[in-house]
């Protein structure tokens, strides 16, 4: 879809001009080195499409979908490390730990969250949000990536939690409730939050049972294949359904991309 080509030609565009933190150059490339390999970009594109759908600045919505992705890099680092997932490859390429010893890694993620606050609490970086508008943005998003969301959800991972849907909606769907209601903030649309939040809930409870199907794991191993993708084909009905009641014959650039989503599975 040629709109779905363009945002991603600028979100990459705009990760580069915001992307310029102070400290040592060993530090910068580290943090760097994932935020810049070849990626989907799934998460500032739903911030960017559910923005468009509510008639909000898609510039600003890019931004606010850049400080998200540097939120998830810094998240996958930290994944990678002996203490977690132990990775040593990832997209192809030696994990962030491998490349640059684990202490460095560490500070790398530590540094890219830092810096994602530091994009968004740069008034400069937003053309029509107010300073309220921002705080708010700040804290939408401050939440689902803390204790309460993305890295509560890291620990219920690692500590042997076997509800799996408990552990998918903060581990990986409270990052997606991030980028739905980061676009209705941006969007002036606070009355819309609750619902933008269930919907980004389905996405990302979506995203995570695909991804474990592929990955034969997760959902693939606790149901089998069989039951897996009729559990996914039953979340994806549900994701379009809300995002009709939601969008109504607008938004066809968010329900591609949930389409994009489910579709590796079939």
């Amino acid at each position: 879809m040629e709109r779905i080509s363009l945002w991603k030609e600028r979100i990459e565009k705009r990760l580069r001009e915001l992307f310029d933190p102070a400290g040592p150059d060993l530090l910068r490339e580290a943090m760097a080195y994932y935020l810049f390999q070849p990626g989907k970009r799934i998460r500032p594109l739903f911030t960017v499409a559910v923005s468009s759908a509510l008639g909000g600045d898609e510039e600003d919505a890019i931004t606010a979908g850049c400080a998200i992705e540097m939120i998830h890099n810094y998240s996958l680092i930290h994944d990678d490390l002996p203490a977690m997932d132990n990775d040593q490859i990832r997209r192809g390429f030696p994990t962030c730990h491998v490349k640059y010893g684990e202490a460095v890694a560490i500070l790398a993620g530590d540094a890219l969250l830092n810096y994602a606050f530091e994009v968004l609490s740069d008034r400069k970086n937003f053309r029509t949000l107010s300073g309220e508008e921002i705080v708010e943005l700040i804290g939408v998003i401050a939440k689902k990536a803390g204790s309460a969301g993305m890295v509560g959800g890291q620990v219920l991972d690692i500590t042997g939690e076997r509800d799996l849907e408990r552990v998918n909606l903060l581990k990986t769907a409270a990052l997606f409730e991030a980028c739905f209601m980061s676009a209705g903030v941006v969007s002036k649309r606070e009355d819309l939050l609750h619902d933008l939040e269930e919907a980004g809930r389905k996405v990302g409870l979506l995203f995570q049972i695909t991804d474990d199907i592929l990955d034969q794991d997760g959902y693939f191993e606790l149901l089998g294949e069989r039951e897996a993708k009729e559990k996914a084909e039953t979340l994806y009905s549900e994701t379009l359904n809300a995002l009709e009641e939601l969008f109504g014959e607008g938004g066809s650039e968010i329900r591609y991309l949930v389409d994009r989503i489910y579709r590796r599975i079939t």
